[in-house]
């Protein structure tokens, strides 16, 4: 049994079977895959994946994690409804040809790129399905898709959103798809795959969650020219996934003031993953997660976690400093595996791997 810590106080994370009449809640479970994102959505009754990407030092965390996952939920069938890919690079697409052969995926969402490194698994995905060797919907969410939704409240179907959970229904809606068309950035800018991230919102009744992907300024400012800013806005959400890894380049003052989260959940390595590496394609060699963008999200964020914790953040590249963080924000570098557990009047409670 794994070891857990429930707001900074030494707690077991209780295996109790679905059946058991509990209260209804969602859990959103950050998986510890490196420099890397992977995020299980749990629902009562069905779940869903957010990427699917772990590092050189996780190539097997995420699929072990839902092994042991279905194992708790053996009403779920070892099924994910459906598995979204919020943009193709490796970080988020590592591991997910094993899943596709482990368990049943009902469904595979991403934004069209086929070309790059970490479009394999996704090309293999699409290939499989065309071939009649696999059995999932495919989709490749546009922005012309979401754009096209009266209203600007953001893109939802029965495929979307498969669930039916009775008494508390989650509602899941995709932001933003992929820029068909260029929006005014430059040449670098558009053909910057991360700037074409799914952002994708979670209401389980009235606790809210954003996925970002790796979206940057510029795919940010779109968004907010989309959608507008301030509290009770389509962005104004409770738990947050913080950007890029916290890069310098992924989260805004702006994208802070229209989210107005209560908790921020960063996807991140070990901060000495690949030092004393000449790899650049480290959490040492990228300075993740940035300090100015950690003061940021102290800046936004007015709940605390129960006790301080002394952490590493990059200065830059290959520079890191120690910090203490107060306030509740989570990284999966410091904490390991982050379980947000959302209930429906709008409370959290956070677990964190010991």
């Amino acid at each position: 049994m794994k070891r857990w810590h429930l707001a900074g106080c030494a707690a077991l994370w209780v295996l109790v079977p679905a059946a058991a009449a509990q209260p209804p809640a969602m859990t959103a479970h950050f998986i510890d895959v490196g420099q890397a994102h992977a995020t299980l959505l749990e629902f009562p009754c069905g779940a869903m994946l957010v990427d699917a990407g772990a590092d050189d030092e996780h190539e097997n965390a995420l699929v072990d994690y839902l092994k042991n996952f279905f194992d708790r939920r053996p009403d779920l069938n070892r099924t994910l409804d459906l598995v979204l890919i919020t943009h193709n690079h490796i970080d988020h697409t590592r591991s997910l040809r094993e899943i596709v052969e482990e368990f049943t995926v009902k469904r595979y969402f991403d934004n069209g790129f086929t070309a790059g490194r970490g479009t394999e698994d996704p090309n293999w995905v699409k290939e499989e399905v065309a071939a009649g060797r696999l059995t999932a919907l495919v989709r490749e969410i546009g922005q012309s898709a979401v754009a096209s939704v009266s209203g600007r409240t953001g893109l939802t179907d029965l495929d979307i959103d498969p669930f039916d959970c009775g008494e508390v229904d989650p509602r899941v809606r995709i932001l933003a798809g992929r820029q068909e068309n260029n929006p005014g950035w430059t040449e670098e800018e558009f053909g910057n795959p991360n700037n074409h991230s799914l952002v994708t919102r979670v209401d389980f009744r009235q606790a809210s969650f954003l996925f970002t992907g790796d979206l940057q300024e510029e795919g940010i400012e779109a968004l907010l020219a989309f959608y507008g800013g301030g509290p009770g806005g389509v962005l104004d959400t409770d738990v947050l996934q913080v950007g890029h890894h916290g890069s310098h380049n992924a989260t805004t003052r702006e994208l802070l003031d229209a989210v107005t989260p209560t908790v921020a959940v960063i996807p991140v390595g070990r901060w000495t993953f690949g030092q004393g590496s000449s790899s650049l394609f480290t959490t040492f060699a990228y300075g993740h997660p940035r300090a100015d963008v950690v003061t940021l999200l102290a800046a936004s964020i007015a709940r605390k976690r129960a006790q301080p914790r002394k952490v590493m953040v990059g200065l830059k590249r290959f520079q890191f400093q120690e910090t203490v963080v107060r306030r509740a924000i989570y990284a999966t570098g410091w904490d390991g595996t982050v379980r947000v557990i959302g209930r429906p009047q709008g409370t959290f409670t956070v677990y964190r791997q010991h």
